[in-house]
């Protein structure tokens, strides 16, 4: 096996041991899966959205966008409204319990991240870290739109 292989093959299990251990902080002290933190983030950082924007963000199909949506409207986190310039969409937005428990949940997961990364990256390796991870993201996102 290559080295890039290994490199890869031990990021996705970072990844997950970092969605599992910050998943259960989250519905332990929140009553809110990571899934539904991350949809609610998204809806944070775009205003009201629709679903295909979610979809999009999350890496996720329309379909799996809109369950996940319907279950965080469910719990009273966000609403969809009508879209006024698409009669035939919708988007949706935070609602007040929403932002509260985005804000509460955030402290959480930034605490349980901590966790897991303080002692042993610092906090510029942990910069570092980000911006590597976004440029890729970044570079890809362009090239599946050329």
């Amino acid at each position: 096996m290559t080295a890039r292989v290994w490199w890869l093959n031990d990021l996705i299990r970072l990844e997950i041991l970092l969605w599992e251990h910050v998943d259960v902080r989250l519905k332990r002290e929140h009553g809110l899966p990571l899934s539904s933190y991350e949809t609610l983030l998204v809806v944070a950082g775009g205003g009201e959205i629709r679903i295909g924007d979610l979809a999009r963000e999350l890496r996720i199909t329309v379909g799996g966008a809109s369950k996940l949506a319907d279950r965080v409207r469910a719990a009273g986190l966000i609403e969809r409204t009508a879209d006024p310039d698409d009669r035939r969409a919708s988007l949706i937005g935070l609602t007040s319990l929403g932002r509260e428990r985005l804000a509460a949940a955030t402290v959480t997961y930034d605490a349980a991240v901590a966790e897991k990364l303080d002692g042993v990256l610092n906090e510029t390796e942990q910069r570092s870290m980000h911006e590597m991870v976004r440029r890729l993201l970044a570079e890809n996102a362009q090239r599946s739109h050329s």
